[in-house]
């Protein structure tokens, strides 16, 4: 694929996003604007893209797909436990920033990008696959833990910080943000306008109230729901196919004009040495890490989809979760990641598109 062909692709996502940014930026999207385009494209557009584009791929392309779910699982997961592990052991940085910054560093806007990038690189339906796996392991598995994470108590001493900081915390606006790239956490965990590790024992995140709301989102079983069609061997009536369909026409708009929006809303990037190492290990590390890991040990489309699809900017998650339970620092160098990513992934994507070819 030629330089042509690949910014044939990518600039048009890219000026979507700077019109989200500009009527952010006129206020023509406020918050509730805002909201009303991530509920558009993460309840209804994108799972029934989702939906439709796994419930009509044949069984034996989606068995062929298991290297992948391997490769993404490396990359979000596997990825995640070192980073959190050299950020808690070797920066000796306290469990609840060490949990923001490595989730920070690993998970991308996967759902609000791919759909365009991926779509317009491999065909709609090829590009639903890695999307909806990515979906499954970020709001099952990742995000569940990394809220059981902030849940856990600091040590004493920075606790009692903690709970210094969290005072002013009620007047604090949340974020604009999405599980997963994808749907909000609504749970009263989340929701909660202290530190999780400073609630009482019984309002802490727990392993099955937090992956039991995961499952609810359309986010979550719409993928799991055309799987199981797929599979078996259910075929997708016309009535109900010309329905998502017109359904699926609105996720990529919706998802890349809230991605500008959101943008606006953080504002100025402030370029610390923070934020540029969230911002490079998102864009750059961790996509060809990924990609060497997949020639090693899978093909070359599986290495090429699974390093695009966490190469996008950072996810506006973390902000979220570093609004309801992290410090004011580290709200902004993880808002200041997401802006800066994106901003950088307007030249990395291109050429990590050329080098998986």
């Amino acid at each position: 694929m030629s330089f042509a062909e690949i910014f044939t692709v990518v600039v048009p996502v890219f000026l979507v996003i700077a019109v989200g940014y500009g009527t952010g930026r006129r206020a023509l999207f406020d918050a509730a604007g805002a909201q009303a385009l991530r509920e558009l494209t993460m309840q209804l557009a994108l799972p029934a893209a989702l939906l439709l584009s796994i419930w009509q791929t044949p069984r034996r392309v989606l068995v062929e797909q298991l290297p992948l779910v391997g490769l993404l699982a490396f990359g979000l997961l596997g990825v995640y436990a070192v980073l959190l592990g050299v950020l808690r052991l070797a920066a000796r940085r306290p469990l609840r920033r060490a949990a923001l910054f490595a989730l920070a560093c690993v998970q991308p806007q996967y759902a609000f990008m791919g759909t365009s990038i991926l779509g317009g690189l491999f065909g709609t339906a090829q590009a639903a696959v890695p999307i909806a796996v990515a979906g499954i392991l970020v709001n099952v598995v990742l995000d569940p833990v990394v809220l059981i994470l902030l849940g856990m108590p600091e040590h004493p001493a920075s606790r009692t910080v903690a709970v210094t900081a969290a005072a002013p915390s009620p007047a604090r606006r949340p974020a604009l943000a999405t599980v997963g790239g994808g749907a909000p956490a609504k749970s009263a965990e989340a929701a909660a306008p202290v530190a999780a590790g400073n609630a009482p024992p019984e309002h802490r995140p727990s392993v099955l109230r937090t992956v039991g709301h995961a499952l609810r989102e359309p986010f979550c079983w719409g993928p799991v729901l055309g799987l199981i069609l797929s599979v078996g061997g259910v075929g997708v009536p016309k009535v109900a196919g010309t329905s998502l369909t017109l359904l699926a026409g609105a996720a990529s708009a919706a998802a890349l004009l809230y991605v500008g929006v959101s943008v606006a809303r953080i504002g100025r990037p402030k370029l610390t040495p923070a934020v540029w190492a969230i911002s490079l290990t998102s864009v750059v590390v961790l996509p060809l890490l990924v990609y060497g890991a997949g020639l090693a040990v899978a093909s070359a489309a599986d290495a090429a989809q699974a390093a695009l699809i966490v190469a996008f900017p950072v996810s506006p998650v973390p902000l979220m979760f570093a609004a309801r339970h992290g410090s004011k620092a580290d709200v902004r160098t993880i808002g200041s990641a997401v802006v800066l990513s994106l901003l950088l992934s307007v030249v990395t994507l291109p050429l990590l598109i050329e080098l998986v070819g």
